[in-house]
């Protein structure tokens, strides 16, 4: 809690949770240095997916990958190595991993475009956005989560959606089939610094009651 002159302002960030699924319990804590900030497990492992599972909230693909697509506009068959999420103009686009903004442009067949550049030889385009996001250019560094854009129907596009792409090592491929890994570890050099973090905020939660009633209702239910 965050208390201004005596008077309580709000919650602060989540700093450590504990909870129980299942009969097992999870454990996630803040770590925040100058590369990057997230929550990890105790032992320094990301807790969150390199790839967000979808760049936008959408209403539904209207248009899936595909090597042979009659196009909608144009009526005639090419390959679309694309997803189209249907959604309304302005629904916010967001960069689904960490990168760096390498384009930044418009055209009359794709309109409003930004590409990414991520981690392990992958790249993103966003097509057809109404508008950009706030501050994105050439070079900027942005991370996973941050609003890119905004849909669209700019370039050739019967309708508001996003045409949203992935390339590997320059190759198209269908982002409905990367594999989602979990993001980097923690470096070797922050975990002893991260693990007395661990220690510090869970002594903390050690103290509440309700948390140690768990517990003990699942050792129970063991012992039983």
């Amino acid at each position: 809690k965050r208390y201004r002159e005596g008077q309580f302002a709000g919650y602060g960030k989540l700093l450590a949770a504990e909870f129980v699924n299942r009969d097992e319990i999870f454990k996630a804590i803040y770590y925040e240095d100058q590369a990057q900030s997230a929550y990890y497990d105790p032992a320094g492992r990301s807790l969150k997916k390199a790839f967000l599972k979808a760049p936008l909230a959408y209403s539904r693909i209207s248009s899936g990958y595909s090597n042979r697509r009659l196009h909608p506009v144009l009526k005639i068959y090419r390959p679309h190595r694309a997803i189209d999420y249907a959604a309304p103009t302005g629904t916010p686009v967001l960069a689904v991993a960490s990168g760096v903004v390498t384009q930044r442009s418009y055209d009359r067949n794709n309109g409003n475009k930004v590409r990414l550049r991520h981690a392990n030889s992958y790249e993103t385009t966003y097509i057809h956005l109404s508008r950009f996001g706030r501050g994105i250019k050439i070079g900027s560094r942005v991370d996973q989560g941050r609003i890119i854009g905004y849909v669209g129907a700019t370039g050739l596009a019967t309708g508001p959606h996003l045409d949203f792409r992935v390339y590997k090592n320059g190759h198209p491929v269908n982002p409905l089939k990367i594999k989602r890994t979990p993001s980097a570890p923690l470096p070797a050099l922050v975990l002893p610094e991260f693990k007395l973090k661990v220690k510090e905020y869970f002594a903390l939660l050690n103290q509440s009651s309700v948390l140690e009633q768990v517990k003990s209702e699942k050792v129970a239910g063991e012992e039983g």
